[in-house]
């Protein structure tokens, strides 16, 4: 057999063999190790089938393999597996930072309910409950420079806005920095918030460049968007929650009546607790992977739909009106008599649905 043969059939075989691994399973960082790892070992081989005259027919198989498996990598669970890798990154100070400066405000808390407004850019943001009387912001500055004395010069024009304001039983607290479009690559804002247990009604957070974390809160209405960012919601209860973002994964455990998540080149990972309600999840590029609740008094509504991938429901009792490899509709037998109906619609381009 021709090496342009052996090649091309190593690549069918990693990409039938990737195909129907990866369709079961949740790659991650460590999954791109293993290839790479695999990968080395492909090359290695190569080298010393190389070492004499005549070339080994069978050393276009390990390209071929390889090669066949990130397709297949990437095919099942979506271009957002880049991101897996960025975030490992997203941390690492690179040392272009010459100056920081840390900070405290502090609103208290003067109405029944409280509408908070967070917005942020190059930076995450991070919002939990406490149990003080007002509102904290922690807010640590980097400030970019060639040199320290005009990075510390950059930091000495940093402002920011702390809006606060009441009518009637509800408070309006809201944060941003004023600064131009121009000059923001000179800075990262990262922004802890403390909010007092049992206050907030709605809760709105903007950023670019970062990841928002949202724990412990009960809000009313949880409003969240932001761009090359993870959004992690953990023990989260609200009446509507509505979640976007882009080149990042959306993570979490929730309990809601009204859900609405969207990522663009990124996966879904959510556990719903047990509370009737209609959930929407929307990806491109990234799998969907649903931790549900069950029990005799759990109905389920499905619409799952997948442009390339595969789709997995491991509900009891389920009936469909369409059964297909990559549509899915059904419902729980006896549906509109539980107690607890849930509603669930998934869709996604490339990626795996999974539902328990």
């Amino acid at each position: 057999m021709s090496d342009q043969g052996m090649g091309f059939g190593g690549f069918l075989l990693g990409l039938g063999v990737g195909w129907y691994v990866f369709r079961y399973i949740t790659a991650d960082v460590d999954m791109i190790g293993y290839l790479l790892i695999l990968a080395g070992v492909g090359i290695i081989i190569n080298a010393f089938l190389s070492r004499g005259r005549r070339r080994s027919p069978i050393q276009g198989l390990f390209g071929g393999l390889i090669g066949g498996l990130f397709l297949a990598l990437f095919l099942t669970q979506g271009f957002g597996i880049v991101n897996e890798i960025t975030d490992e990154f997203i941390d690492i100070d690179l040392g272009t930072y010459r100056a920081t400066r840390t900070y405290t405000l502090d609103t208290p808390v003067t109405a029944e309910s409280l509408t908070l407004d967070v917005e942020n850019v190059n930076g995450g943001i991070d919002v939990s409950s406490w149990s003080g009387d007002h509102v904290k912001f922690d807010i640590e500055v980097k400030a970019r420079g060639s040199t320290t004395a005009e990075a510390e010069a950059n930091l000495d024009r940093f402002t920011h806005s702390l809006e606060d304001s009441v009518s009637g039983t509800t408070q309006r607290i809201s944060l941003n920095f004023p600064i131009t479009s121009s000059e923001w690559s000179n800075y990262a804002v990262i922004v802890d918030v403390y909010v007092p247990e049992g206050v907030a009604d709605e809760i709105s957070l903007q950023t670019t460049n970062g990841e928002i974390s949202v724990q412990g809160l009960s809000p009313q209405e949880l409003m969240i968007d932001t761009t090359n960012g993870r959004v992690s919601l953990m023990d989260v209860e609200a009446s509507v929650i509505q979640v976007e973002t882009t080149n990042g994964a959306i993570i979490g455990t929730v309990t809601s009546p009204s859900t609405s998540f969207s990522v663009t080149n990124g996966g879904i990972e959510m556990t719903l607790g047990t509370a009737s309600g209609e959930h929407q999840f929307s990806a491109t590029n990234g799998a969907i992977d649903l931790s549900l609740p069950t029990g005799a008094n759990v109905g389920y509504s499905i619409d799952l739909d997948t442009s390339v991938g595969s789709i997995d429901v491991n509900l009891p009792n389920m009936s469909y009106d369409v059964d297909k490899a990559r549509t899915k509709k059904g419902e729980t037998v006896g549906y509109d008599a539980k107690e607890i109906q849930i509603s669930i619609s998934a869709d996604t381009t490339i990626g795996s649905i999974d539902l328990n």
